[in-house]
Formats: C-alpha cells, sequence, structure tokens
C-alpha cells in the first residue's frame, strides 16, 4: 500500500468515526485526526523534498 493510499484509508476512517461518534471532539475521533495530521505533513514534505531535487 502506498502512503497516498494509508492516508486516504486512515481518512475514510476518520470520516465514518466521526459519524459514528457523532462528534469531532470525540477522544478517538482526534486521536485518528491527529494521526492522519501527522502522515499528511510527513508526505507532504516528502514530496516538496523530492521537487527541490528534481
Amino acid at each position: 500500500m502506498s502512503e497516498s493510499e494509508y492516508i486516504e484509508e486512515l481518512r475514510c476512517k476518520l470520516i465514518n468515526l466521526a459519524v459514528e461518534k457523532g462528534s469531532f471532539l470525540d477522544a478517538n475521533v482526534l486521536e485518528l485526526s491527529q494521526m492522519l495530521d501527522y502522515y499528511l505533513v510527513h508526505h507532504l514534505r516528502r514530496q516538496k523534498q523530492r521537487r527541490r531535487i528534481s
């Protein structure tokens, strides 16, 4: 699974969990949101770094 696919999977899980819990303030939703943020930032930094090298 590529990094982009993993990020998309986390995004879908986040949406589903938020709908299930009825809130973005639920502790589990926040935890998953933070995990998604971490991977998004990491992915974007790697993309930026690759563009500089090219």
